[in-house]
Formats: C-alpha cells, structure tokens, sequence
C-alpha cells in the first residue's frame, strides 16, 4: 500500500522523502572534492615602473610657499695647529726723570738773606751815626735811602741764584763779587738821582760824585753784602751738591728700569720695539 498522496491540479507532484527514505542526489548535483581547490591561487597584479616624482596636483602648486626663516651661522674661526695665537703685550716704559734744580731754593735763600742784610746793614749804620754824633738812634728806618741797599741785595742775589742754580761755592765765591758792586754803585747812582746831580754844574756833579763813592755808608753796604752774599751762597750750593747726586741716582734707576723692561719685553715677543 502506498503512502503517496495525489497533487492537487495545478501542483507539481514531488516526492517528500520521509524520515526514513534516503536522499538521493542526483550525479549532476553531485561536485567531486577533487575539483573544488580550498585555498585558491592569489592573483598577483602585474609591477607598473613608477616614478620617484609624485604627481602633485595643479592647485598645489599654484599656492604659494611660504619661505621658512634662514638662520645665518657664522663660520667657526679655524685655529692652525701648532701655530700659536698672537698675543699682544703691552709694557709702560718708566718715564724719564727731569732733573731737579736749585732755583726756587736760591731764590728763597735770597729773600731770607734780604732780611739779614737790612738787619745788618741797620746795626751798621746806628754804630757809624753813633760814632759821627755821638747819638744812637734809629731814626734812619723811616728814611727810604736806608731801603735802596737792600733792593739792590735783593736783586743781584736773585740774579746770582738764577745763574748759578747748581754750581759749587766757587760760583756764589765770585758772584758775590758782582751782588758788592751792583749794591755799591746801585746805592751811589740812586742817590746822586734823588740828589739831583742832573741839575748841578759839571763840577758841583763831579763833586757829588766822589762824596758818594767814599760814603762810609755805601761802602759799608757792598761790603756787607758781598759777605752776606758769600756764606748764604755756601748753603745753596751744599743742597746744589745734593741735587745733583739724586739727580745722577735718578737717570741711573732709570736706564736700569729700562733695561729691565725691554728685556722683558724682548723675552715675551721676541722683538726690540715697544708696543
């Protein structure tokens, strides 16, 4: 008895297999194990030569670029090996001593010496009034022929101390000869002038004249001033002495300074002229 049941019109009739019937495939349907390949072979894509330049699109190159800021490095200084770099070494030469003098000092002594003069000169005339009047005054201070000596001192000591300056005593030994006679012949034609020997006659003129070279006063003034002049120049010319050997001391710690530093100089740049 069979169990199949009639299609209705119109529907294909199929076989339903039931739980217990076997399926059976047909040949066509059925694919051989042998012609389906599990891993299949890849596709290799054929090389295309390319080149190093990559295409860049038009509107990329038409903007522009901006310029990145450059850095200016300044070459490194190259050192020569073996060539050491060039020093400079600067030395101060020793300035060259001036020599001292005796002026200022004489000139001062000269002052000094004005005022012992007038003093002397002063007890001089108050002894020779006294001798002629047998009155000792010293009205004569207020007198200005009194002062005349001492003017003519002053200045033939200053003229001594100019001239002289350095010089031994044998310079102020005969230079107080010049400073006797200018206070001598200083004193007569000044007070022939205050005398008035302009207005007297040839022989009233020759007159006065010989009164005022045999004046007891004048005389005595040259002479005091001649001796004034002599042991005050024996001072100056001592510390004259003095001065001269500094000075001699001086140039020679001078020449041995400069020897020294040209030397050393000469040991640190191998040359004979100062920077």
């Amino acid at each position: 008895m069979s169990n199949e049941t009639p299609a209705p019109e119109g529907v294909e009739n199929r076989h339903v297999a039931a739980p217990n019937d076997e399926i059976v495939v047909p040949e066509e349907d059925v694919v051989e194990e042998d012609a389906i390949d599990p891993q299949p072979e890849p596709l290799v894509e054929p090389v295309r030569a390319t080149s190093h330049v990559s295409e860049v699109p038009a509107e990329v190159l038409a903007e522009p670029v901006a310029a990145e800021p450059v850095t200016e490095v300044s070459p490194e200084p190259t050192t020569v090996v073996g060539t050491p770099p060039a020093q400079t070494i600067y030395v101060t030469a020793p300035v060259e001593p001036r020599k001292k003098g005796n002026r200022g000092f004489g000139v001062l002594i000269g002052l000094l010496s004005t005022i012992i003069f007038a003093a002397l000169y002063a007890l001089i005339v108050a002894l020779i009034e006294t001798a002629r009047t047998g009155v000792s005054s010293f009205n004569f201070l207020g007198a200005i022929e009194f002062y005349v000596p001492a003017l003519f001192f002053l200045l033939g000591f200053i003229i001594l101390a100019l001239l002289a300056n350095r010089a031994n005593w044998w310079a102020y030994i005969l230079g107080s000869l010049f400073v006797g006679l200018l206070v001598y012949f200083g004193t007569v034609g000044t007070g022939l002038l205050v005398g008035g020997i302009v207005l007297e006659t040839p022989s009233g003129a020759t007159r006065l004249f010989g009164q005022a070279l045999t004046n007891p006063l004048v005389i005595a003034a040259a002479l005091l001033a001649r001796e004034v002049t002599l042991w005050a120049g024996a001072g100056i010319s001592a510390r004259g002495r003095r001065v001269k050997v500094r000075n001699v001391e001086s140039r020679a710690t001078f020449e041995r300074e400069s020897a020294e530093r040209r030397a050393e100089y000469d040991a640190a740049n191998g040359t004979r002229d100062y920077v």
